[in-house]
């Protein structure tokens, strides 16, 4: 444990954290473009010296530690969705289209900003989760089918139809699906691209 006494305009806070807890704190504050005797001060205001004051501030800690593990996980799905050219989450963002990436596992690995308008919901909701978990897609062959032919290295797009039940409504769309980046027979990326027209 390293005890700190931390001083920010007259006000004096005497901290006694572990050296992880100290450097979480202090990139926390690096975030905020703050310097750590301000974010502690602002973190000793809000809790209104009610409670374990250590306490707030190693909450304060794990935050910044779930966001960098957060950011990190993000970095390693745009990475994965790159091949030795354009990345397909960065086309799927210059597509006016709602564009859903997905992996073979038929997850979903990214939504660009017309997907997550249309399905009403945000990227954060449906990153991670499989596609038939939001709509259904019809097409000559199962989604398992197109996907086990992209594993193979067909490089055929498929048309299909989209059935999406919301709340309240009914959605139906055609669509056309393609693959993107194949490195194995399970290593895959493909695109559901909408034609909300």
């Amino acid at each position: 444990m390293i005890h700190r006494v931390v001083q920010f305009k007259g006000r004096r806070y005497s901290l006694k954290l572990d050296y992880s807890s100290w450097n979480a704190l202090e990139q926390a504050a690096a975030r905020r473009n703050m310097r750590l005797n301000q974010l502690v001060d602002e973190l000793a205001v809000a809790t209104n010296h009610e409670g374990n004051f250590s306490a707030t501030v190693r909450a304060q800690c794990l935050a910044e530690l779930k966001t960098q593990i957060e950011e990190l996980e993000s970095k390693v799905r745009l990475t994965q969705m790159s091949g030795e050219g354009i990345s397909a989450a960065l086309i799927a963002d210059a597509s006016p289209a709602p564009c859903f990436v997905v992996d073979g596992r038929n997850a979903v690995q990214k939504a660009n900003g017309p997907a997550q308008k249309w399905l009403g919901l945000a990227e954060s909701a449906l990153v991670g989760r499989p596609v038939d978990q939001y709509f259904q897609v019809k097409s000559t062959l199962s989604l398992g089918q197109i996907v086990e032919q992209f594993g193979q290295g067909k490089y055929q797009v498929f048309p299909a139809r989209i059935v999406c039940l919301r709340p309240g409504r009914l959605i139906m769309a055609k669509a056309t699906i393609c693959p993107v980046l194949r490195r194995s027979d399970t290593d895959l990326i493909y695109v559901i691209m909408i034609d909300v027209g």
